[in-house]
């Protein structure tokens, strides 16, 4: 596996759209729900390529025998009084490829990747109890704080998130 920061979406499109589908199917609570239209998920690449850009979102992806196999994403936020800190967003593991290591060198290559954008402070946010907690957890992550009936489901059921920060 290789780790890249990718500056455009538009060579790897196509694989990272089918990563996103992947994920929302299989349940992860990243801002989408299923069924997730193809176009859906590409129309939604195509819309950070104003970021990426101007470097105000980095994307970093995971690479398998050359094919994208997870993905996060580091928000830096530009405010005056926020440039030491950014937003982890979007972790994203293809489900074929989970439980093999993939998303703690995601997470641990983009907090080296801040660190070089000199941001001392990073957050992000989870649904409540998902596992994706236990990884934030084992990565030195604390919870800040939880906010109930956050964000719609699957099942039609409204969830909790749970904010969690590093400061590095």
């Amino acid at each position: 596996m290789t780790l890249q920061l990718l500056k455009s979406v538009d060579e790897k499109r196509d694989e990272l759209a089918a990563l996103l589908v992947d994920c929302v199917e299989s349940g992860a609570s990243i801002g989408f729900l299923p069924p997730l239209p193809i176009s859906d998920a590409h129309a939604y690449w195509e819309g950070l390529a104003p970021e990426l850009r101007s470097g105000s979102r980095l994307l970093l992806v995971a690479l398998g025998d050359r094919v994208i196999v997870g993905a996060v994403q580091l928000a830096l936020c530009t405010k005056k009084n926020g440039v030491h800190r950014a937003e982890v967003e979007k972790l994203m593991v293809h489900t074929q490829q989970r439980r093999a290591g993939i998303g703690r060198a995601l997470l641990e290559r983009i907090e080296q990747v801040a660190k070089e954008q000199r941001r001392t402070l990073l957050v992000l946010d989870t649904r409540s109890d998902d596992t994706a907690s236990i990884l934030y957890n084992k990565c030195a992550y604390i919870e800040a704080g939880r906010i109930p009936a956050y964000a719609s489901s699957a099942a039609g059921t409204l969830d909790g998130t749970t904010y969690f920060y590093k400061q590095l």
